[in-house]
């Protein structure tokens, strides 16, 4: 057997509220106060469920993500190091020998012999 839904409305009246409020503008206030409240939508426990997954989806995702950076940095890890002449630069911001002027060249020489 069907019920029909139980009204969640409170209703009071101006009577009833003048008992325990004092002047017409407290009960003016209870009245808007009421009608709000009136509008809102029940939260029932699939609002929650919902959110719950969805954050548990989020959480799994930022997982995922994660671990390919992690096997990403291991095998940047595991990559053999490669001696590049043909840079710019080496580490230390000099040129490569070959690609130094003479006079550098001799300045390099002249400190290696001073060691």
């Amino acid at each position: 057997m069907a019920t029909a839904p139980i009204s969640r409305r409170l209703n009071l009246t101006r009577d009833q509220l003048a008992e325990f409020l004092t002047d017409q503008q407290q009960i003016r206030q209870f009245e808007l106060l009421f009608s709000t409240v009136d509008t809102l939508q029940v939260i029932v426990g699939t609002d929650f469920e919902f959110q719950a997954d969805t954050a548990a989806a989020t959480a799994n995702e930022a997982l995922s993500q994660i671990s390919v950076l992690a096997q990403s940095l291991d095998l940047l890890a595991l990559a053999p190091v490669r001696n590049n002449i043909e840079l710019a630069h080496d580490v230390v911001g000099i040129l490569p020998y070959a690609n130094q002027t003479a006079r550098v060249r001799s300045n390099q020489v002249l400190t290696w012999l001073s060691m």
